[in-house]
């Protein structure tokens, strides 16, 4: 009986061993997708979504990175000259809108720009002392006429990528709300050329 319980703990032992040496070295893991979660490809396919068109939409109420629905025109300078001549405006120019642009420049814009657009906001850092006035119509710009020149292509580029000291506000403000402010500083425009 010796003999026996001698050999059986031999060949345990060795099972073990050699089951032991065939491991991969990581142990036996209880979730192992929760350690290594399995690549998958943007467009690929894959076995998590049964219909690949619903696979990558966005959730309900966000949006995209870089998304823009109404503005096709990226960073360049060219792109800021091409989107003053082609891009239009999609919101109607009527009371609501231009008091909800009024409401969303008091908020953003003011601080820099002023109340009335000539650049005498509460910032007075010296970095930022030479503020666009709206109705200057004396120095040429980039789009080659001045700042009461400008057209709504160029404002929305201008809040969407920044110009000059000015930073971008993509992520701050949303395209609708862009385009809101636009018509109020085109208004501020209007009344500062008459």
């Amino acid at each position: 009986m010796k003999k026996m319980k001698a050999k059986l703990i031999i060949i345990c032992s060795i099972y073990l061993l050699i089951v032991s040496c065939g491991n991969d070295g990581r142990g036996y893991e209880y979730m192992p997708d929760m350690y290594r979660s399995p690549s998958l490809e943007t467009y690929g396919k894959n076995s998590i979504f049964s219909d690949s068109s619903n696979a990558r939409k966005p959730v309900a109420g966000t949006i995209a990175r870089g998304y823009l629905s109404t503005f096709n025109y990226g960073e360049s300078l060219e792109d800021y000259l091409i989107s003053g001549e082609q891009a239009v405006n999609p919101y109607e120019y009527n009371d609501d809108n231009l008091d909800e642009g009024k409401a969303l420049y008091s908020m953003f814009c003011e601080h820099c720009h002023g109340a009335n657009g000539a650049g005498e906001g509460s910032i007075k850092h010296p970095i930022y002392s030479a503020i666009p006035h709206y109705n200057d119509n004396k120095q040429i710009r980039r789009t080659g006429g001045t700042m009461s020149d400008l057209k709504a292509g160029h404002i929305f580029h201008a809040i969407t990528y920044g110009l000059n000291a000015m930073g971008p506000h993509a992520s701050q403000i949303t395209e609708e709300e862009r385009w809101k402010i636009v018509l109020y500083v085109q208004k501020l425009q209007k009344n500062s050329n008459e």
